[in-house]
C-alpha cells in the first residue's frame, strides 16, 4: 500500500492529469447558467495561493474554519489549508433564522481553538457591519494563485481536518481525521462504488457535509474523476436540475439521503423528464437516514423509463466517526437486499424473517458489506458480548478509517472510540450508538440506542413513528419530524415535533382576526391526523404534538435528526413553536 497523504495525491494529480477537469460548479443548477470549471492543475495553483497566504499569516499548525456558500472557493480553501499544514474545519454558513446566527461558528471555533474563519468577501463584510468585535477573525479567501509553491510536508498520521458533528449549542464534537484515515476511507469508497477516472460524479449535498467532502471533493483527487457540484438550494427549488445535469454530463455516480430520492419523485413532473438519459448512472448511493424500500420502488417506477436501473441503488451505512463509509458493498448486477421482519419480534430485538409479500411485515434494507480491512459486528450493549445471529444489537465498527477520537475531548473519545469486548478485551471498536444486525455479512440498521422509545416493555424505533407521521397526510415537511419520549408521572409519553410544510397552510391560517376559527380548525385537524397515524401504525397514544416553523430543526452533519437536542429545546421552551397541543392525561 503506497503511503501518500492527501496533498501528495493532489500534487501527483496536478502533474499527471494537469489538463483534466477536476471540478465543475453549476452556479444556479441550470445547464445554460453560469458554470465554473477547474482542471487539476488550476485546482492545485488556486489552492497553493491560499496556502501561501495562510503561511504568511503564520497559521500553519492551527485550526481554520471554512464558512462558504456553495462554490469552488470552498474547495480551494480546503486544499489550501492542507497544503499549508493547517487543519481545515468545514462549518455551515450562519443560519439567518436562528436567534444566534453566529453561534455555531463561535462554538466550533472555541472547541478547536480556531482564531480564523476563511469565507468569501460578502460574508466577511456583512458580519463586520453586524458585530463590532468577535473572538474570531473572518477573512476573505485570497484570489492569489500560487506558482512555485513549496510548503510543509505532511505525515500520514497528521490531522488533516476536523469534521464536526454538531455545534449549534452545547458541546460541539470534532472528529480528528488524519491523512491515513481519509485515504483509507477513500480506498473503501472506491471498492464499493467501483470508482476510476472514467466515472464522473455529481452531488448537491452541502460542501461541509461529509458526503460531499469525502465523496466529491477528496474523491476526485484520489481517483481522477470529474466532480460536478451544485447547491442544495438549487436542488430543492427545482430537483430536475440534478437529473438533467446527470443526463448531460453522463454522470455515473451520485449519492444523497433517502429524502432526495423521495423529493425527486414527488416534485419532478412527467413533462420535466423529456429528453432525460439516465443510462450512464451506475451507482445511486442512499445513506445518512433510514433507506425506505418504498422510496426506491417509486423512484425506479418513475425514472426507469429514462434509463435508471434498479441495481444502481446502493444503500450505505456511514458516519463522520468513520470519515464517511462503513458498509455498502454489493453486487452491481443486483438490486439491494430487503428483508421482511416480524414487527412483534423486532420490538423484542429479535430478527425473524417473513415471506417477502407478508403485508404486516417490517421491511429493512441491507446496507451492504464493509470494505476491505473493516469490520461491523452487533454487540449486546449491556453485556458487551457479540449478539447471536438473530439478535439486534449495538453496531460496533473497526478498521483503518476509524480515527482516534474527537479533538480535545479525551473522555468522550474513550467512550465512543475505545469499545472493548467483555472477556477478551478485543478492540478498540467505534461504538456510535446505532442499532442493527449483521446477516450474511451485510449490515442492517434498525435505529439508535439513545433514541429508542420503550413503552410498556415494547421497543419502538423513532424513525418508524416518524415515517408514519410523514405519510399521514399531516402538513409536515418531508424529512423534518422527530419522535421523542418524555417521562410524565412515572410513565413514558410520546411527543411528536414536526416542521410545518408551509405550502400546505391555507391562506390566512397565521393571521389574526376573522380567520381565527379556520386557524383552530386547521391545527385541530393536523394534530388529529398525526395522533391517528401513530395510533393506527404503532398502537401508541400521542399526548403532545408540536408544530414548529419550517427549516427550524437543525440536523447533524450527516443529515440525521438531532432528537436529543430537540428534546432539550422542548424542555427549555426554545423551539420555534407555531402550534402545540397537549391532550389530557388518561388515568
Amino acid at each position: 500500500m503506497v503511503n501518500m497523504t492527501i496533498i501528495d495525491l493532489l500534487r501527483d494529480r496536478a502533474s499527471r492529469n494537469a489538463k483534466d477537469i477536476a471540478f465543475r460548479f453549476m452556479d444556479n443548477g441550470e445547464l445554460d447558467g453560469p458554470i465554473t470549471e477547474w482542471t487539476f492543475s488550476e485546482l492545485y495553483h488556486q489552492s497553493a495561493g491560499v496556502a501561501e497566504d495562510l503561511i504568511e499569516q503564520s497559521l500553519t499548525g492551527s485550526s481554520i474554519l471554512l464558512a462558504f456558500p456553495p462554490g469552488l472557493d470552498f474547495v480551494k480553501a480546503f486544499y489550501g489549508c492542507l497544503l499549508a499544514g493547517a487543519r481545515a474545519v468545514p462549518v455551515p454558513l450562519p443560519n439567518p433564522r436562528s436567534k444566534n446566527p453566529l453561534g455555531r461558528i463561535l462554538n466550533t471555533a472555541a472547541s478547536c481553538g480556531a482564531s480564523t474563519v476563511l469565507t468569501n468577501k460578502q460574508l466577511a463584510e456583512m458580519v463586520a457591519t453586524m458585530v463590532s468585535e468577535l473572538p474570531v477573525h473572518l477573512r476573505p479567501v485570497t484570489d492569489h494563485t500560487g506558482t512555485n509553491f513549496t510548503g510543509p510536508r505532511a505525515e500520514m498520521d497528521e490531522i488533516a481536518y476536523l469534521q464536526f458533528t454538531s455545534g449549534s449549542t452545547g458541546h460541539p464534537k470534532g472528529v480528528s481525521i488524519s491523512h491515513f484515515n481519509a485515504v483509507s476511507n477513500l480506498r473503501v469508497m472506491g471498492q464499493m462504488l467501483r470508482l476510476d477516472s472514467t466515472k464522473p460524479a455529481i452531488v448537491w449535498a452541502p460542501h461541509y457535509h461529509d458526503l460531499c467532502l469525502v465523496g466529491h471533493i477528496l474523491g476526485p483527487v484520489y481517483y481522477g474523476y470529474e466532480s460536478t457540484l451544485m447547491s442544495p438550494l438549487e436542488f430543492v427549488s427545482k430537483p430536475v436540475r440534478w437529473l438533467r445535469a446527470m443526463s448531460h454530463y453522463k454522470i455515473a455516480n451520485t449519492a444523497c439521503p433517502n429524502f432526495g430520492y423521495e423529493y425527486a419523485v414527488r416534485r419532478i413532473k412527467p413533462e420535466d423528464c423529456e429528453g432525460l438519459d439516465l443510462s450512464h448512472w451506475i451507482v445511486a448511493g442512499n445513506g445518512g437516514e433510514p433507506v425506505l424500500p418504498q422510496t426506491m420502488e417509486k423512484f425506479i417506477k418513475k425514472f426507469g423509463p429514462y434509463g435508471f436501473r434498479p441495481q444502481a441503488f446502493m444503500p450505505t451505512y456511514g458516519m463522520a466517526e468513520s470519515v464517511l463509509f462503513v458498509s455498502g458493498l454489493k453486487s452491481l448486477s443486483q438490486p439491494p437486499k430487503v428483508l421482511t421482519l416480524n414487527p412483534a419480534d423486532l420490538e423484542r430485538h429479535t430478527v425473524s424473517v417473513l415471506a417477502d409479500n407478508e403485508p404486516s411485515g417490517h421491511k429493512v434494507v441491507s446496507c451492504g458489506k464493509p470494505g476491505a480491512n473493516h469490520q461491523v459486528i452487533a454487540i449486546d450493549p449491556v453485556t458487551l458480548t457479540p449478539c447471536n445471529a438473530n439478535q439486534v444489537g449495538e453496531l460496533w465498527v473497526k478498521g483503518p478509517s476509524v480515527p482516534s477520537g474527537y479533538w480535545g475531548l479525551p473522555e468522550e473519545s474513550s467512550v465512543t472510540f475505545d469499545g472493548r469486548l467483555a472477556g477478551t478485551n478485543e478492540g478498540p471498536f467505534l461504538r456510535n450508538g446505532d442499532l442493527g444486525f449483521v446477516a450474511d455479512g451485510e449490515t442492517y440498521l434498525t435505529g439508535r440506542l439513545k433514541d429508542l422509545i420503550i413503552i410498556a416493555g415494547r421497543n419502538h424505533y423513532p424513525s418508524d413513528i416518524e415515517l408514519s407521521v410523514q405519510q399521514s397526510g399531516a402538513p409536515v415537511r418531508l424529512g423534518a419530524c422527530a419522535a421523542i419520549s418524555m417521562s410524565e408521572n412515572g410513565a413514558e409519553e410520546i411527543v411528536i415535533i414536526a416542521e410545518v410544510d408551509d405550502r400546505q397552510i391555507p391562506a390566512g391560517v397565521q393571521s389574526e382576526g376573522p380567520g381565527a376559527k379556520s386557524i383552530d380548525t386547521f391545527w385541530a385537524s393536523a394534530v388529529k391526523t398525526v395522533q391517528g397515524a401513530v395510533s393506527t401504525g404503532h398502537g401508541l397514544s400521542v399526548r403532545t404534538v408540536v408544530f414548529v416553523e419550517p427549516r427550524s430543526l437543525e440536523k447533524t452533519s450527516s443529515g440525521k435528526p438531532r432528537r436529543q437536542h430537540y428534546k432539550n429545546l422542548f424542555l427549555k421552551g426554545k423551539l420555534a413553536v407555531l402550534h402545540q397541543k397537549q391532550s389530557p392525561q388518561t388515568v
